[in-house]
């Protein structure tokens, strides 16, 4: 059996010789064979630092060079027994040959693959073409991110980037197209490799890059932390999907909303036909299925896409072409948003973007605090999102006299705001729902490990930082989800109730007052 330090190693050769933790997790669970014990995490972050000149905890072989918090790369040369690793620089790369090694051989980096991949392609490609050629020439299992490897490999080689921290191989020759740095532009366009054919056309690449549609993700991951499919906001978390993919909404009944383009007046979309979750999607009339109810009412509103969504599952059907009518069905869009499934996200977003005619970009750009496009107005936004831009101005400003802990944050759209709490993977939020509003300690720094050890840290400490509080507080562990959070909620209002928002905005700008002075101490103490 390999050694957890060889399986590092290997780990790392693999993903091109720098990686996350996570992606580094992934792949020595790829690789060992033998099962893993519940701690194996911890046992690879010791390793590391164990052999890492650049760790406090250093005691062996120096293997690993830190790269930044949470990123480690191999050192230029490492050999451990009978493994040997080199990182290869751009001419060694290069002057590969053009075939994988073979099966007793160790695998390809991913940085050979990538320049593999782009020269059997002629020199330059799209990243679509670019993950298909990757995946046909990497034989085996790939890791779960293999796609976002692949993108960040191509990124921290190129000096096109903000990125680029490695050897300049690739060049930048438009949005979500590459080319090898020694490869001369070429003005034919690329194609997409003819496939079967399906609702959505293969040679359509979605006009946002790959980190976008990440935070657009992750955007509606947050707003999925602040409800429950049973919470009477509910529906409303459903409308914001819609918002942040790019979508104005307008409700026809409590049943039935029709999609547009945000910020234009363009015809609608889609139709999307809105069931309460527990609710069944095949029953939503009785003795008509849900995709000729969904037909008759795109009919009615001349409308070629329908939607049937609960908020934790989606069908979508084209009604244009007969060809065409078989619905794309993903049984678990809360899977996909909770676990944060990038691969099949971009697929779900893909099928949003071709509903958008090809046309558009979703008004939600990236960064935490979310802004309109230029030229567009409070008018064309949601009304809530005109309520919220103004009662954060309201409230940022107020706490200016008193807290200095937001006075960097600007006012958005959304219904939180944040600021670190001094350590990464804390922050403090303000948050308010149309019915009430929260100030909270969010933990969460992209590994449940961490955060449930961290919330159980401060929850050692309850009675001591609830006496300094003044108040109970709301401990909510999740242990369902990556996160935790300790907050302290004022229901009676919330944002649609207009006359109590002073009153509102000063409780809140109170109590994160003394949750910042609660837990500061303890915050000071985190490793």
């Amino acid at each position: 059996m390999a050694s957890w330090v060889e399986d590092i190693i290997q780990a790392l050769k693999n993903l091109g010789g720098q990686a996350s933790l996570v992606q580094i997790y992934e792949e020595v669970k790829r690789i060992r064979t033998e099962p893993l014990p519940d701690t194996y995490k911890a046992s690879i972050r010791e390793r590391i630092e164990a052999h890492s000149s650049d760790s406090s905890n250093f005691k062996g072989k120096d293997y690993f060079r830190k790269v930044q918090k949470g990123v480690w790369a191999l050192k230029d040369h490492v050999e451990v027994g009978s493994t040997q690793v080199r990182v290869e620089h751009q001419s060694q790369v290069s002057n590969r040959s053009t075939s994988i090694k073979g099966k007793d051989e160790f695998m390809s980096t991913w940085i050979e693959n990538i320049t593999l991949a782009l020269n059997n392609l002629g020199g330059q490609a799209t990243l679509t073409q670019i993950y298909d050629e990757v995946k046909r020439l990497r034989q085996g299992k790939l890791p779960k991110m293999w796609q976002h490897i692949i993108q960040d490999t191509i990124y921290q080689h190129s000096s096109d980037t903000q990125k680029f921290q490695g050897n300049d191989l690739f060049r930048k020759v438009d949005k979500g197209v590459w080319a090898l740095r020694n490869h001369a532009a070429t003005p034919k366009p690329v194609h997409q490799t003819p496939k079967q054919k399906d609702a959505v056309p293969h040679h359509y690449l979605p006009p946002e890059s790959f980190e976008e549609i990440s935070n657009i993700l992750r955007t509606i991951k947050q707003y999925r932390d602040y409800q429950h499919p049973d919470s009477t906001s509910w529906k409303e978390y459903v409308d914001e999907i819609f918002h942040v993919l790019g979508f104005s909404t307008n409700e026809k009944n409590q049943r039935l909303m029709t999609l547009s383009l945000m910020g234009t007046n363009h015809t609608p979309k889609a139709i999307v036909c809105y069931v309460k979750p527990g609710e069944n999607f095949d029953e939503i009339t009785p003795g008509l299925e849900w995709e000729s109810y969904l037909f008759y009412a795109a009919k009615f509103h001349q409308i070629d896409w329908g939607i049937l969504t609960d908020g934790l599952r989606l069908k979508i059907i084209h009604l244009k072409d007969q060809d065409n009518k078989q619905p794309s069905y993903w049984p678990d869009l809360d899977g996909i948003v909770c676990q944060e499934k990038l691969d099949t996200f971009c697929g779900v977003y893909k099928v949003f973007s071709f509903i958008k005619g090809y046309e558009g970009k979703p008004v939600i750009s990236q960064g935490n605090q979310k802004k309109s496009h230029q030229g567009q107005n409070d008018g064309e936004l949601a009304e809530r999102h005109v309520l919220r831009l103004k009662f954060w101005g309201e409230l940022l400003e107020k706490a200016k006299a008193k807290t200095k802990l937001h006075a960097k944050v600007s006012p958005g759209i959304e219904n939180w705001i944040s600021a670190g709490a001094g350590k990464s993977g804390l922050g403090f939020n303000y948050v308010v729902r149309m019915d009430d509003a929260q100030v909270e300690l969010y933990i969460d720094n992209g590994e449940a490990e961490w955060n449930k050890m961290v919330f159980n840290t401060f929850l050692q400490h309850k009675t001591e930082i609830e006496q300094i509080f003044g108040e109970p507080l709301d401990w909510q562990l999740l242990p369902d989800k990556r996160a935790s959070r300790i907050r302290y909620l004022i229901s009676g209002y919330g944002l649609k109730d207009q006359e109590h928002w002073e009153k509102l905005q000063d409780q809140l700008i109170d109590a994160m007052v003394r949750l910042d002075k609660a837990f500061r101490p303890f915050i000071l103490q985190l490793k």
